[in-house]
């Protein structure tokens, strides 16, 4: 981690050692005095620490009791080797049932589920992606090699930010894939056609590929927050090309209304560019005041919101593109007379 350019103050939670008086109870000579390890224990912590005895009231405050050495026999360590213990035989002195020495041990253990756990760590420098950097650790050739040398039991796992990006993103397509089907279904029940709904999720992946252009183009990472403005943009297309095969279907109505016959391949054609060049002026003002009020976003957002804003404002661009041509390109498609049939819903009547 520490050979990344844009990494420092690298530091691990293993911390420094402390000493510590290390009692080391002889279990054997413990039961032929009748004191268990667990009463060693409450002892010395009731003559260091202190034991709650009562709570004495006075006027309206409570001021608790404790049983606790005086403080001149609780200043040297070396006097816990002559504590005594009490037991069923009387007191004993806590030499005869152990071994009391100073050990270097440490102060504390991080533990990660229930795992003893090293976490190393570290700052990164301003506009850095701090996924980016762990990624590239992770999948390095150093790390290979640690990973290869690691004792049985242990294994490196990845934490910080990135992992709870992952958790997040685990749930956030896990509610995308419902979010989807409920989006075909209400399209299907509200056009009562397969085609329709098709020409408008087609659009969907050919909107994705503006939206990665405008991440690669600015050098943003596909995190987390571009990843919430892919579903804005779904969202936002979705709308546009509803409205849009909505609009259509309008116009070829009326114009069909108009010629009171069915409409031939080119008249039909005719209506999808007129529906096309009536839409054009609110398409645009519509990306362009969002286009507009993300500008600032993405040049002063700050690495939290500049790819989010990237992504949107060429994923729009390309997205009004796509409307104004794509969809009704596909929507030409269709065959008039069956499209006409579609709007009017005739109910067929049987020849005799």
């Amino acid at each position: 981690m520490d050979a990344e350019p844009d990494t420092w103050d690298v530091n691990d939670s293993w911390g420094v050692s402390g000493q510590q008086l290390f009692v080391d109870v002889d279990s054997d000579r413990a039961s032929l005095s009748g004191i268990r390890t667990a009463e060693v224990a409450s002892t010395l912590d009731a003559y260091y620490s202190g034991k709650l005895l009562t709570m004495y009231r006075e006027g309206d405050r409570q001021i608790p009791v404790y049983f606790r050495l005086k403080p001149e026999s609780r200043q040297s360590l070396g006097a816990v080797n002559s504590s005594h213990i009490e037991s069923r035989v009387g007191k004993i002195s806590l030499a005869a049932i152990a071994n009391v020495e100073p050990q270097w041990r440490l102060e504390t253990i991080d533990r990660r589920d229930g795992n003893r756990t090293i976490e190393v760590r570290s700052r990164i420098n301003y506009g850095a992606s701090g996924n980016d950097i762990t990624n590239r650790v992770f999948h390095c050739e150093a790390m290979e090699q640690v990973k290869a040398e690691l004792p049985p039991g242990f294994r490196i796992e990845i934490g910080g930010a990135l992992e709870e990006s992952m958790k997040a993103q685990g749930k956030m397509f896990r509610s995308f894939g419902m979010s989807f089907i409920a989006i075909v279904l209400l399209l299907i029940f509200q056009f009562n056609s397969l085609s329709r709904t098709s020409i408008i999720m087609v659009t969907l992946p050919l909107a994705l590929v503006g939206a990665l252009f405008g991440l690669w183009v600015t050098n943003n990472a596909f995190g987390f927050m571009p990843q919430l403005g892919v579903l804005a943009l779904f969202g936002i297309v979705l709308n546009s090309a509803i409205l849009f095969v909505e609009f259509a279907d309008i116009v070829v109505e009326q114009t069909s209304t108009e010629k009171d016959r069915p409409l031939t391949r080119s008249e039909y054609h005719a209506a999808i560019v007129d529906a096309a060049r009536q839409r054009l002026m609110p398409i645009f003002l519509t990306t362009a005041t969002t286009v507009g009020g993300l500008v600032p976003l993405a040049l002063a957002g700050g690495p939290l919101w500049q790819g989010l804003a990237w992504l949107l404002i060429y994923g729009l661009t390309f997205a009004t593109a796509l409307t104004l041509f794509v969809i009704p390109v596909l929507y030409s498609f269709q065959s008039p007379s069956s499209r006409l049939r579609e709007a009017n819903n005739p109910i067929p009547t049987p020849s005799v």
